[in-house]
């Protein structure tokens, strides 16, 4: 009742908005001018491919996709309520830089360094999103950046995701804070930017439901009523750390040049969408993207695309450009890592052995590690679609890391290692005078635990700017990496799991090629796997000997008639062994807007129904004291249709959603499972606000 009223009171005064609001001249064709430009910049993260991206706080088109992990192209299998853990239903070999820990289940949680934004903006900036819906659902971001002196500018991230679920002992508690600044010289010659970051994640893990045929019979209605596997295990996780990257610029600032000769105008990647809580979804599509000077197009966000934008429109020049070539660059980095299992009654029967303690569970990982990172960068000529017609980067980084095994807190027992390693790394691009651009990246480490990890990729591309409003892009990429596993896959002991590996490394060949245009791109990747390492079904690592391969068809349309529109997305997915990767053949999701603008345009309206969908197959189980998947092969998930109903609307700076989430539960059975023994939640409301301050 509470929720239905705060949503009533809310609509209430959004209406009342749209009549206090005097109506203008000349509005009916135009946008409420009742909004401000905002823009901002992520870090690359070894290789070229920063831009400027604008902010468009206004679309109502995705705004529904309020779950971090749920997206236009975003298809993952959840462990049955927000904020816990996940895996990709599409394939994606991409190996992180740095220390490589074990496959990533809250990636798209976290705030890290690669997509902690760095606002510039003309005015103070602020935005405050809250959502709630069914099973105490709450989430709850703000953002605020601000110009402190002149180059200088700090800013805030908070995101916090708070859900108590529909079953016992499924409780997210997740809180990331980012804050970040950068500074920038009289002369440009110098600039800075830093951020200090903190995630902190904690789960109740009930292990799943022990019977799962109390759920697909729906014999027991009352969800928190069915009987769980683990009634007193959790899990947190810890991740925070210090990034300082410094530049010294020894060549022009082309936006500078740009305003001198005034005529020229700066190609931004413009964000279709800003989530209420998280990231745009970056999974699977590829997006040419070399309007902004991106080496490698293999996944980017989903929802931006190129438009120009004049000088005049951006706030001003004593902000980082990453734009900018010809600079020495040093970046130092600080991350802490700790996870910490526990559970107070090892002896329920889940667990496969007990290796130190019968009484408690006390299974603790600490990852600490210091990187001192040093590039140049330079090139010759100018060329369409590049700032530069040759350009070289290279550079060296250092890393010292300690790892500490804990699994005995009253005798304190654990194990320390440490680690130095050292990575060399090039890359090299030509523009042919606008017609192709090509690119090279090579790198190599060497040091434990990832001795040996090595790569080398090429890229084609043609023509070699964004050409997505005429016939389009066309890009090829062939690239070989040889990597050791993840070090969870080497080295791991816990009460639970105890194991010490020398696998030797992976050998991964990927094949792509794509064609984006305007509401258009589709690709087809293909993956060559040789000694690749996962968990069997006792989830415990193991090594295929034999090579097998991996052939990805995807598929991206937006069509627009009148006031409808209608984004699809689809892969379909083929892997010659299915006894060590699981995979759905088919996955995708069909989302259909009705649009039209109300009352003088004061309020925009949008309502639709959205569709998710994927083939059956055994999907992997999940192992909480371990936090990853492992293979199973006695559940088939998939094979079901999630549907949700929604209405988007913005009145002047808010933006706010009604969705009803799973619309059609129970409808056809009650089998919607995406991780065994984990059920997906029923039918229910959820409501969320957005709004945007400049002042």
């Amino acid at each position: 009742m509470r929720y239905f009223t705060l949503i009533v009171f809310t609509l209430f005064i959004a209406v009342k908005s749209i009549y206090a609001q005097a109506p203008e001249k000349g509005s009916d064709f135009k946008l409420s001018p009742d909004t401000a430009s905002v823009f901002f910049v992520t870090i690359d993260q070894r290789w070229p491919g920063s831009a400027i991206q604008k902010m468009n706080d206004t679309l109502l088109t995705g705004f529904q996709f309020y779950d971090p992990v749920v997206g236009k192209t975003n298809l993952n299998a959840v462990n049955g309520n927000i904020g816990l853990a996940y895996k990709s239903l599409i394939f994606d070999p991409s190996a992180n830089n740095g220390f490589r820990f074990a496959p990533s289940v809250v990636n798209n949680y976290l705030l890290r360094n690669d997509n902690i934004r760095y606002y510039q903006s003309f005015a103070p900036y602020s935005n405050v999103a809250y959502s709630f819906g069914a099973g105490k659902e709450q989430l709850f971001s703000v953002t605020h950046s601000q110009n402190i002196a002149r180059g200088l500018s700090l800013g805030v991230d908070l995101r916090i995701i708070n859900s108590l679920g529909n079953y016992l002992r499924q409780k997210s508690d997740n809180s990331s804070v980012a804050f970040q600044g950068q500074f920038i010289t009289d002369n440009e010659r110098y600039a800075v930017l830093f951020n200090y970051r903190s995630n902190r994640y904690k789960w109740r893990e009930n292990g799943g439901i022990k019977y799962d045929s109390l759920f697909t019979d729906n014999e027991e209605p009352e969800r928190n009523r069915i009987a769980i596997n683990l009634e007193s295990a959790d899990n947190l996780i810890k991740e925070s750390g210090v990034f300082l990257q410094q530049y010294y610029y020894f060549g022009r600032n082309p936006r500078k040049a740009k305003v001198i000769a005034e005529e020229a105008e700066t190609t931004l990647i413009i964000e279709n969408k800003e989530e209420v809580v998280g990231e745009a979804d970056t999974t699977f599509i590829s997006v040419n993207k070399e309007v902004a000077g991106k080496a490698d197009t293999t996944l980017i966000s989903e929802n931006k695309v190129a438009i120009p934008v004049p000088d005049a429109e951006l706030p001003g020049r004593l902000f980082y450009n990453p734009e900018r070539s010809d600079f020495l660059r040093h970046t130092f980095t600080y991350t802490r890592n700790a996870l910490l299992y526990t559970d107070g009654k090892p002896l329920s029967g889940f667990y496969p052995e007990i290796f130190i303690d019968s009484v408690k569970t006390f299974d603790s990982i600490y990852h600490h590690e210091f990187s001192n990172e040093f590039v140049f960068e330079g090139g010759i000529g100018r060329a369409k679609g590049s700032s530069k017609a040759i350009l070289l980067r290279a550079g060296i980084e250092h890393t010292f890391g300690i790892y500490k095994n804990g699994f005995n807190a009253e005798r304190n027992d654990s194990i320390t290692r440490k680690f130095n390693r050292v990575t060399t790394f090039a890359y090299l691009s030509a523009n042919a005078f606008g017609i192709a651009k090509a690119e090279g990246k090579v790198w190599v480490t060497n040091g434990a635990p990832f001795n040996g990890d090595k790569g080398v990729a090429a890229m084609l591309t043609l023509p070699a700017s964004d050409n997505s409003t005429s016939w389009g892009n066309l890009t090829a990429s062939l690239g070989v990496d040889a990597l050791q596993p993840d070090y969870i896959f080497q080295y791991h002991h816990s009460n639970h799991y105890s194991w010490e590996n020398s696998f030797g490394q992976q050998t991964i060949l990927s094949g792509k090629v794509m064609y984006a245009r305007k509401y258009l791109k589709a690709g087809f990747n293909f993956y060559t796997l040789d000694g690749y390492v996962y968990f069997d079904q006792n989830a415990k690592p193991v090594r295929e000997n034999a090579a097998f391969s991996v052939s990805q068809l995807y598929g991206l349309a937006e069509i627009k008639l009148g006031h409808f529109d209608i984004h699809a997305f689809a892969t379909w997915q083929n892997v010659t062994n299915a006894e060590v990767l699981r995979l759905p053949e088919l996955a995708g999701r069909v989302s259909a807007y009705y649009s039209v603008a109300l009352f003088k345009r004061a309020l925009y309206l949008q309502t639709g129904l959205s569709l998710m969908y994927n083939t059956a197959f055994y999907g992997d189980a999940y192992m909480p004291a371990l936090r990853s998947y492992y293979v199973q092969n006695e559940v088939k998930t998939g094979s079901y249709p999630y549907v949700d109903g929604f209405i988007n609307f913005r009145v002047k700076r808010a933006r706010m959603f009604l969705v009803m989430k799973h619309l059609n539960s129970g409808f056809s059975g009650y089998n919607y499972i995406m991780v065994p023994s984990y059920p997906m939640a029923d039918r229910g409301f959820r409501f969320g606000v957005s709004w945007n301050f400049f002042d």
